[in-house]
């Protein structure tokens, strides 16, 4: 046995700063690398009145009062009668989502470093594919992710800005193969590390992993190094057959909070790096029981509202009681006050 196999883990801090918080944020980093982004996107700055409405108790869902030229195939357009719009106090930025739906046919929302992966089973096909600003809203609303975007997102840094500007991110929706979507870790600028993103097991990508190296390695060397601005970063990527070409579909700080995958964080913090040799990372057929849980599945709900999201008009009556129990619950402590 290793003499000092019995010695505690040590905990090594990563500084993380603001301005590598920033650098990752979506609308920053496409003005880089745009023309390597998997999806096109159209960015719209928030206002402070949606701010308001997505840090509310109020699960109010805005009504499509102008239906987007794109085919609509969602129910979730339901607005309470005995509500007022919430749209109504930010119409200007309703109408420009809405006008989004004419450039595409389905979006991908996120807001500057995340999105509400965790909500998507709030929508018939349990996917981010928004057919409707009502979609995009429910979404957005029911996302802790997007909680954390507004309440979070410098938690790690060694300060904070004095003013967040936050922008809603349109993404066009494309359909993505989540075997072929890879993390990939740089420590003052050395890439370090490559691990796959979606943790079930693919025979295939073992064949794969000269390639991946090869091509994301190129991929960072000649398109990100020369122009990102920090030292330590992660990137996702998607490298989708025939293996030729590398897209960018985001990039995270180097940061605890930013799932390590394969790896650990203490090992990114500590390994070193090698310039003939990037560790790759893959689910293997002896490891793949150990890593095969559903993403996102700490988000997993009960029963009855996994009913309820496979039924859109189900799903609105649910959301119309929790409403109703919110209000109720508010009125009740104000009149004990």
């Amino acid at each position: 046995m290793p003499e000092n196999s019995n010695k505690p883990a040590v905990f090594h801090e990563i500084a993380v700063t603001k301005n590598d918080i920033l650098n990752c944020s979506y609308e920053n980093w496409y003005s880089l690398f745009g023309a390597h982004a998997y999806s096109r996107a159209i960015m719209l700055p928030v206002p402070d009145e949606f701010i308001d409405y997505l840090e509310s108790d109020d699960f109010t869902i805005p009504g499509e009062k102008s239906k987007p030229n794109a085919q609509n195939d969602s129910d979730w357009d339901y607005t309470p009668p005995s509500r007022p719009d919430p749209a109504c106090r930010f119409l200007e930025f309703h109408r420009r989502i809405q006008e989004t739906f004419k450039s595409f046919k389905h979006i991908a929302p996120k807001l500057n470093w995340s999105a509400p992966q965790d909500s998507v089973w709030m929508l018939p096909g349990r996917t981010m594919k928004c057919s409707s600003s009502s979609d995009i809203y429910l979404l957005l609303k029911s996302s802790d992710y997007i909680n954390h975007d507004l309440s979070h997102a410098f938690d790690e840094a060694d300060s904070v800005p004095d003013k967040i500007q936050y922008y809603l991110i349109l993404r066009e929706w494309k359909e993505i193969n989540p075997s072929l979507e890879f993390r990939c870790f740089v420590r003052d600028r050395q890439l370090l590390g490559i691990s796959q993103r979606d943790l079930n097991y693919y025979p295939f990508l073992d064949d794969l992993h000269d390639t991946i190296i090869e091509r994301i390695s190129a991929f960072f060397d000649d398109v990100q190094l020369p122009k990102f601005g920090s030292n330590s970063f992660a990137f996702d990527v998607y490298l989708p057959k025939p293996f030729t070409k590398v897209y960018l579909v985001d990039i995270n700080p180097f940061a605890r909070k930013t799932d390590s995958l394969l790896f650990t964080w203490n090992e990114l913090a500590t390994m070193a790096p090698h310039d003939d040799e990037v560790a790759v990372r893959l689910v293997t057929q002896h490891n793949s029981g150990r890593f095969a849980t559903k993403a996102h599945s700490h988000n997993h709900v009960p029963r009855d509202v996994l009913d309820a999201s496979m039924d859109s008009s189900k799903m609105v009556e649910m959301l119309q009681n929790w409403s109703a129990m919110l209000s109720k619950e508010n009125e009740d402590t104000e009149e004990s006050e």
